[in-house]
């Protein structure tokens, strides 16, 4: 999967995550705590949700350095190209 598809992944999984972003561009650099409603539920649902569409495991470290939508986009890349 290419860093577009994984992209275009992620703004799906918090479109649905945070629905006021539903009708908005995904800001890929917004950090977690300028979200609204991004707490440590709606952070591990994104998690849990990244992990079941790409089929990955992040380690503790990973999903605590995920603080943007352009950090998960970041690992999944690196997760997903065997690298």
């Amino acid at each position: 999967m290419n860093e577009e598809e994984v992209k275009n992944e992620i703004t799906n999984i918090f479109k649905e995550t945070f629905p006021e972003l539903k009708e908005k561009e995904l800001e890929l650099d917004k950090h977690q705590n300028d979200f609204e409603n991004w707490d440590s539920f709606a952070h591990m649902e994104i998690v849990g949700k990244v992990e079941e569409k790409f089929k990955v495991s992040l380690e503790m470290d990973e999903v605590i350095s995920l603080e943007t939508p352009r950090k998960f986009i970041e690992i999944i890349v690196k997760k997903t190209s065997g690298s």
